[in-house]
């Protein structure tokens, strides 16, 4: 046998094993329906054959060997790529524990950089009565034992009452969890407040999240879900930070999803409603700040405002967009109205209808919300005009374009407790019917006030009131589209009150 035979036949079988990995390789992604993999199974499967065969003839079997180096080449290619996707799916997916980060903090101009320094000169440590107090109290008996002495504790009432006594000097030094410093960022009184600190001591403790369950003293009726249909909540915070650690969610979308008839509600909630926190009995809070105690109590806030019960979360760093959105190649935004905001050293400028945005661009539109009359609520719909676009754009033929960097925004974006299975679900049906999602939109309607809030141990801050009939008309379009019920964007917005 001639040299050129060996090499096409020993090409054969290096193309066939690939194959077979390659094969593999989409059957354990769980997102390649099975026909489709049985499919190229048989097509990878009579190539290596066929090349064997043409080694019979010297000028079909020069051929032989350049189609199978090709074919190997983009076997490999696609292995690599498939296996990256993969990988992404494993870490995005299944999500069941988030992070605590409890911290001690003081001011950023002070010379002391450890807790040992700090306890050695004496000095006084807030802490919070309540809020997290079980894992505030974990921290500082692991640094008392790790130091071998113990920490003055002094206690306040709220986080904006530590922030006060730093200020004024009554304490040098405070330990709370990072999601608390996170509410005086986001305060009127106190933005930015982090920015005057420095942490000497970080301690992470990683805590399993609680579904909420149904209370079976409450009497609230809920929306039916036909089969085929799912509520996520869409968690997330619009600036840079980590993804699965507590901290106040600035952005509270309910997802409902009906995979029959391709329709997603988006029902976003403005971070400032004045609502009872699961964890606080019958005191008032902004929505936002349930985050700084969980997003178990995030979703249990919303469940108990909406009559729906929520299945999966999807926490979404909004600032992850930015590589999605320019892997993609950027995204069509519509936006409601001309303006100009600045992020930073840039500015942009938006126009009525549809602007074409690259992720630094759809950040800055998801952020703004100065610009407009009603302030959050615009913020709110311009987050889910990004959303509405990027799910167009992974629709489309960028995300092939572009995949290796598509996976690697998602895994720096996202996290879900939905597992991998289920998205496979989700994945085959999209490839099996090739139809386009519709994506719909409401944002919650309120009233701005001053109303004394949980987290600020009952001191006044800005909050929004929630409007009962808007409300209502949330859970009837979230009953619309779980029913089944074909809805338009204009039916919605012109029977909104």
């Amino acid at each position: 046998m001639s040299k050129r035979k060996i090499a096409g036949c020993i090409l054969a079988c290096i193309e066939f094993l690939i194959s077979v990995f390659f094969i593999y390789s989409m059957i354990s992604t769980k997102v390649v329906p099975m026909k489709y993999a049985l499919m190229a199974g048989i097509a990878l499967g009579i190539l290596p054959i066929l090349v064997v065969l043409m080694q019979m003839r010297k000028t079909s079997g020069i051929v032989g060997i350049v189609v199978s180096i090709i074919v190997t080449g983009a076997l490999v290619y696609g292995t690599i790529l498939v296996r990256h996707a993969d990988k992404t799916l494993d870490t995005v997916s299944g999500k069941t524990t988030e992070i605590t980060m409890v911290n001690v903090y003081v001011m950023a101009d002070d010379p002391i950089t450890s807790i040992n320094e700090a306890v050695t000169n004496g000095y006084v440590f807030g802490i919070l009565k309540e809020g997290e107090r079980e894992k505030v109290d974990e921290a500082v008996s692991e640094i008392e034992k790790d130091l071998s002495a113990t920490l003055n504790i002094k206690e306040y009432g709220s986080i904006f009452e530590i922030a006060s006594a730093m200020d004024s000097g009554e304490i040098k030094a405070f330990v709370a969890n990072s999601g608390f410093v996170s509410a005086l960022d986001g305060s009127e009184e106190y933005y930015n407040y982090s920015e005057k600190l420095k942490i000497i001591l970080e301690k992470k403790i990683e805590t399993e999240v609680e579904v909420p369950t149904e209370d079976p003293n409450d009497q609230k009726e809920e929306i039916p879900k036909a089969a085929g249909c799912f509520v996520g909540y869409i968690s997330g915070i619009d600036t840079f930070g980590a993804i699965s650690v507590k901290s106040r969610s600035d952005v509270n979308i309910l997802a409902v999803v009906n995979r029959n008839t391709r329709q997603i509600l988006l029902v976003s909630t403005p971070r400032d409603y004045w609502v009872p926190l699961t964890v606080s009995g019958s005191e008032r809070d902004k929505l936002t700040h349930a985050g700084i105690y969980g997003i178990d109590c995030s979703m249990g806030t919303l469940e108990m405002l909406y009559d729906v019960s929520i299945d999966y979360y999807l926490r979404v760093n909004f600032s992850g967009f930015e590589d999605i959105i320019n892997a993609l190649g950027g995204v069509d935004v519509e936006s409601q109205y001309d303006f100009d905001t600045v992020m930073g050293p840039k500015s942009y400028s938006y126009h009525k209808g549809i602007n074409h945005l690259s992720g630094d661009e759809a950040l800055a539109f998801a952020r703004e919300r100065y610009s407009f009359r009603d302030g959050d609520f615009q913020r709110g719909r311009n987050q889910m005009a990004v959303i509405k676009a990027t799910i167009s754009a992974l629709e489309s033929s960028a995300l092939l374009k572009n995949f290796s960097a598509v996976m690697d925004g998602l895994a720096n974006s996202f996290e879900t407790s939905m597992t991998k299975d289920e998205i496979g679900v989700l994945v085959q049906e999209q490839l099996d019917t090739d139809k386009s999602w519709t994506v719909l939109n409401y944002s919650a309607k309120g009233t701005a006030a001053m109303r004394p809030c949980y987290s600020s141990g009952g001191g006044e801050r800005s909050v929004v009131l929630g409007n009962d009939e808007s409300i209502a008309y949330a859970n009837s379009l979230m009953s619309k589209v779980l029913s089944g019920e074909i809805l338009t964007q204009d039916q919605i917005d012109a029977d909104a009150p």
